[in-house]
């Protein structure tokens, strides 16, 4: 019974210290599981860990592999390099000199030749190149003839408009028709009379001239007849305004004997001055040709001539047809219009031919369409004054037209 009461005693602290063992054992587990746990995640990654210390030992060795192999070359290139005797000699010992190259004065030197010599080249093919003139110079180089005077450029107009020549009138194209009225008068010999105009292709001008050379002559208060001798194109009867009519010198010529009367009926008084008269060209022939060659032309210009004091033929282009290789036997003094800008200089080696060969007498030049406005080649601007005064203002002015009234033959 006293043991029983013992043990009764004893039980309760034996069964706390078996709990107090029981969960230290549950507490070591739970460690131990742990452990256990972790050792086995560690284990299962041990192939991956495996295959990448693998590779990165592949690696390594490749990079040592090639290290020293580079190694190995470059100590064989050094052996190579001091093996190799220097077959260069230092003779003399090198000075510094400051910039050797680009030289800078030279390409200056050569900028500026080009410079200089790129504009001359291109102007000089441009006048290489171009085949019409373009200036009094490009005449004087193509021909010896002596240039009569310089005719202003003039707006194309039809009609008597193309009369630019007035009385009591000081602009520039008067002054350019009085240059070349004084320059013929030295040309012409007192006892000559007969002024042919002609020009070498359509469009220079020379009926233009032509018709305002005449006004210019009767503004003198000479008697003057303008002949229409282009009877394959004839224009005087459009350009001075006059009503169309048959009249004219073709039908004197068509005659077998020669009509005085009928040529002074076919003279028309022109609107433009009473000293000036026109003697159109008429009806055109089928002959012109064989009517300009003819003996009847020389009679009719003799018979004019007692009658006028100056004769003005407007002929056909020489450079299209023979007419006015024909016409010029009756002419004293020959007029060659040219246009600048649109006579070909090409033209110029039949001016040349007919003036050697003396088929056309007293040859001189024209130059028309001179654009006075381009100050740098033609023009300047001057004035007559007396007595602090202005007189006669005219403008521009071309001072080669105002040089070329004294002559040049």
């Amino acid at each position: 019974l006293q043991a029983t009461d013992q043990l009764s005693d004893l039980w309760p602290t034996i069964r706390y210290n078996m709990g107090t063992i029981y969960r230290n054992m549950e507490t070591q587990k739970a460690s131990i599981q742990s452990e256990f746990d972790k050792f086995s995640g560690r284990i299962s990654e041990t192939p991956t860990q495996e295959r990448v210390l693998t590779n990165i030992a592949r690696h390594q060795n490749l990079q040592s592999e090639l290290y020293l192999t580079l190694l190995q070359k470059r100590e064989e290139n050094f052996i190579q390099l001091y093996s190799t005797a220097a077959k260069a000699r230092i003779i003399e010992t090198p000075c510094v000199y400051g910039k050797v190259s680009p030289r800078t004065s030279i390409i200056l030197l050569m900028a500026l030749v080009i410079g200089f010599c790129l504009p001359l080249g291109i102007f000089m093919l441009r006048d290489f190149l171009r085949f019409k003139i373009g200036s009094r110079e490009d005449v004087e180089k193509l021909t010896r003839l002596p240039i009569l005077a310089d005719i202003p450029l003039h707006k194309e107009s039809k009609g008597n408009r193309q009369l630019v020549v007035r009385e009591n009138y000081n602009s520039t194209m008067e002054e350019a028709f009085r240059g070349l009225r004084a320059n013929l008068k030295f040309v012409l010999k007192p006892a000559e009379k007969v002024v042919l105009v002609t020009s070498c292709i359509p469009g220079e001008g020379k009926s233009f001239v032509a018709a305002n050379l005449a006004m210019s002559l009767a503004l003198l208060g000479k008697k003057v007849l303008i002949v229409g001798l282009d009877i394959r194109k004839p224009r005087l009867v459009a350009l001075f305004g006059l009503k169309p009519s048959k009249k004219g010198i073709v039908n004197f010529l068509c005659g077998e004997e020669p009509d005085y009367e009928l040529l002074d009926s076919q003279v028309i008084p022109s609107a433009a001055n009473k000293n000036l008269d026109v003697l159109p060209a008429g009806i055109i022939p089928p002959n012109p040709a064989e009517l300009l060659s003819s003996t009847m032309l020389q009679k009719a210009i003799t018979h004019l001539s007692e009658t006028y004091d100056y004769i003005v033929l407007d002929t056909p282009p020489v450079g299209l047809v023979a007419d006015t290789l024909s016409i010029a036997a009756v002419a004293n003094v020959c007029l060659f219009v040219t246009r600048i800008n649109h006579s070909l200089k090409a033209n110029f080696t039949l001016i040349n031919d007919i003036s050697r060969n003396d088929k056309m007498q007293n040859c001189n030049i024209i130059l028309n369409g001179v654009e006075l406005s381009k100050r740098g080649k033609y023009g300047y601007r001057y004035s007559y004054t007396y007595g602090g005064g202005k007189y006669g203002m005219y403008g521009d002015y071309n001072s080669e037209t105002a040089s070329s009234y004294s002559t040049e033959k």
